[in-house]
């Protein structure tokens, strides 16, 4: 398992950097190559949003009570991986399988893919370095 973890670790930390290099430089570079490159990061983004939510699913599992701020900080990572799921999905599937020309929320859309992109790698940074410090501090499973 600690392998599996610090694998996902380093997932995380490098699918978090795409993101946000991606958010960063979409400005600068041309419109189709920016929809491709999108295209190709949102099937990566699908899978770390899943991991994110596992693995924080299981720290929230394995948190001690008893320690508040480890407590608090489990059930924090998972209320923002949980928003973070629920907002990609829905943005996904409506903009990939219920795709409409006429689509009203056009500019709403647009801001809520803006949060998305700000908070993926937020997230994952996050679920990549608390899976690099847990597989770093167990001995072995």
């Amino acid at each position: 398992m600690v392998t599996i973890k610090r694998l996902f670790g380093y997932i995380h930390i490098v699918l978090g950097s795409l993101v946000a290099v991606q958010f960063l430089a979409s400005e600068i570079y041309a419109d189709d190559a920016v929809g491709s490159v999108w295209d190709i990061l949102n099937y990566l983004m699908a899978v770390g949003v899943i991991a994110a939510l596992v693995f924080s699913y299981l720290r929230s599992r394995e948190a001690d009570r008893s320690d508040l701020a480890e407590w608090i900080g489990a059930t924090t990572m998972l209320i923002a991986a949980a928003a973070l799921f629920l907002l990609y999905f829905e943005q996904w599937f409506a903009w990939t399988v219920f795709k409409d020309a006429d689509d009203e929320l056009g500019d709403h859309r647009s801001m809520v893919w803006i949060i998305i992109d700000v908070g993926f790698p937020i997230v994952n940074w996050i679920v990549g370095s608390y899976l690099l410090r847990c597989s770093g501090s167990s001995s072995g499973d």
